[in-house]
């Protein structure tokens, strides 16, 4: 399950409708059309939101909404 405040990052930086359910599972680039300008803005946007810093490398392989969810797990510890 992802967290009110992680999604709520999400939709805000990714213009995402309200209506879509997100289960985790979409692709950010192919399916929600995250391109890497706007991944870095939701990086930067989930480390102010959560107080925690990501790994510049992190980004790379990233291609899900779980798979950032994680990463953001990490990084609070």
């Amino acid at each position: 399950m992802l967290d009110a405040r992680f999604e709520a990052v999400v939709r805000s930086v990714a213009e995402l409708p309200d209506d879509l359910v997100i289960t985790g599972e979409e692709d950010l680039r192919t399916e929600l059309g995250v391109d890497s300008l706007r991944l870095m803005d939701l990086i930067v946007n989930l480390e102010e939101e959560f107080d925690i810093e990501m790994p510049d490398e992190a980004s790379a392989d990233l291609g899900t909404i779980q798979e950032l969810w994680l990463e953001v797990t990490r990084a609070v510890g």
